[in-house]
């Protein structure tokens, strides 16, 4: 751990960019073990971008 408090710039775009792209694979992949992977995953980023109080779309109808 390097001790910075806070993300930079750069990097909360690079963690909104993760979380974009696990969601487009929950909501287009198919194969059960990669959906639920690609799920859990999501649920990390996600603890990760609430702990930064960076504001996102999290909820999603498309959810099944």
């Amino acid at each position: 751990m390097n001790g910075q408090a806070e993300l930079t710039e750069a990097q909360e775009r690079e963690l909104l960019d993760c979380y974009g792209a696990l969601l487009r694979i929950v909501e287009t992949v198919r194969v059960p073990g990669v959906q639920s992977a690609a799920r859990m995953a999501l649920a990390e980023v996600h603890a990760a971008v609430e702990g930064q109080a960076l504001e996102f779309d999290l909820y999603s109808r498309r959810f099944r």
